[in-house]
């Protein structure tokens, strides 16, 4: 049941990871067709969605595999190499994503919910890289489950979207729920794997 539930989660990731990217090329698609036409035409908030989707898709397209512990023991300079690049795409996808997150549908809340999710992303995955430069690797491996759960929240957040609609509820308030939802539940869930590590002594989780 561990090894599916992940490979639920790696099929999803690498799904979520690259749908984005359509939005490069067509700008008339999905959420895009209810921003307004101010925000659209926005040289700096194009820019910011841009980085977002870019680096959010390298981002939760490799990070999965830092939690390999075959990639950990067996291929040491590969486990660094792609967690560098995770650590860097991390931190651009969630400094724009704080950015593109004043901008977000659905009102004061929501858009708190997604600017307050991006912290959370920035802050564990700099403090991941700062507890590894210190040679803290329990501590390491603990906080960058934090920053991977956080970084899929674009995965939860388009499971929820759908799931929603079946909800009696107008979609602002439902938006509002989920653009803290799509994050707080990860966190949790991360939260949980780190507490049973703990108890088993565990390094990695595959």
């Amino acid at each position: 049941m561990k090894k599916l539930a992940w490979s639920i989660i790696v099929l999803l990731a690498l799904l979520v990871g690259v749908i984005p990217l359509t939005y490069l090329t067509d700008a008339k698609q999905g959420y895009l067709e209810m921003k307004a036409p101010e925000t659209l035409k926005n040289i700096v908030w194009q820019v910011g969605f841009v980085t977002h989707i870019t680096a959010g898709a390298i981002a939760i397209g490799i990070g999965w595999l830092q939690f390999s512990r075959k990639l950990l023991v067996r291929k040491t300079r590969w486990h660094r190499a792609i967690g560098k690049t995770y650590i860097v795409t991390a931190l651009f996808c969630s400094g724009a994503g704080i950015f593109i997150g004043f901008y977000a549908n659905g009102g004061p809340i929501a858009m708190a919910g997604f600017i307050c999710g991006g912290c959370v992303y920035f802050y564990t995955t700099l403090k991941g890289y700062l507890l590894i430069r210190e040679k803290k690797l329990v501590r390491h491996q603990e906080m960058m489950t934090y920053s991977y759960a956080a970084c899929l929240g674009a995965v939860t957040l388009r499971i929820y979207m759908p799931l929603s609609i079946l909800l009696p509820y107008e979609y602002d308030l439902v938006y509002n729920f989920v653009a803290w939802l799509s994050w707080l539940v990860n966190l949790a869930i991360a939260y949980g794997v780190n507490r049973t590590r703990q108890r088993h002594g565990q390094l990695a989780t595959t």
